[in-house]
């Protein structure tokens, strides 16, 4: 069976079970500002309100330390060395992505890396209607929660997926509206 290992010896072979190797549980974690890759300057907004529904969604679990938004967003526009920024935050996990608006539907592109191992432990590419984009942030935070090998309660698994509107036209508003208030705010 796939559990067991042979061993030999001088006269026989004999089947011992095999140690499972079980991954220990994740409990720190960057989000780092995702990529807005369609190069539309008139999208930045949903990566970097994507970005920071996820960290928000994430910091609802009490097993798990996420590096706040105002931390990650200075890495914005910089090369990702997983390890270098895994040791500057003190996280054992780093979650990267890109984000594009084609039309009428939102692709991104994401990945978990486990930063002392210098490993990837997740990647899936995502493509949604701009209508099921909460959908799509909901199966993004599950998918990092379930990989981080974190033990969720049915209630942490519901604030996971906690909407506070099912517009999708109000929430792009929305959004947009974050972006300009955080990013690009002056004095004026």
């Amino acid at each position: 069976s796939e559990n067991q290992t042979r061993i030999l010896t001088k006269n026989s072979v004999t089947l011992a079970p095999r140690k499972k190797q079980t991954r220990k549980a994740i409990d720190s974690l960057a989000v780092l500002p995702l990529v807005n890759f369609g190069g539309d300057e008139n999208t930045e907004y949903l990566s970097d309100g994507i970005t920071e529904c996820i960290i928000n969604s994430l910091t609802k679990l009490p097993k798990l330390r996420v590096v706040p938004r105002n931390t990650v967003f200075r890495y914005k526009g910089q090369e990702i060395d997983s390890q270098k920024i895994g040791a500057e935050l003190e996280v054992r996990a780093i979650f990267s992505g890109r984000v594009m608006k084609l039309g009428d539907s939102i692709i991104v592109k994401a990945e978990l890396v486990d930063v002392a191992k210098d490993s990837q432990i997740w990647g899936e590419q995502y493509r949604r209607s701009m209508t099921d984009i909460f959908t799509l942030l909901e199966e993004i935070a599950g998918e990092i929660s379930e990989n981080l090998r974190l033990k969720l309660s049915g209630d942490e698994k519901k604030n996971l997926g906690k909407r506070y509107t099912d517009n999708a036209e109000a929430y792009q508003y929305y959004l947009k509206g974050r972006y300009f208030v955080t990013s690009k705010r002056t004095e004026e």
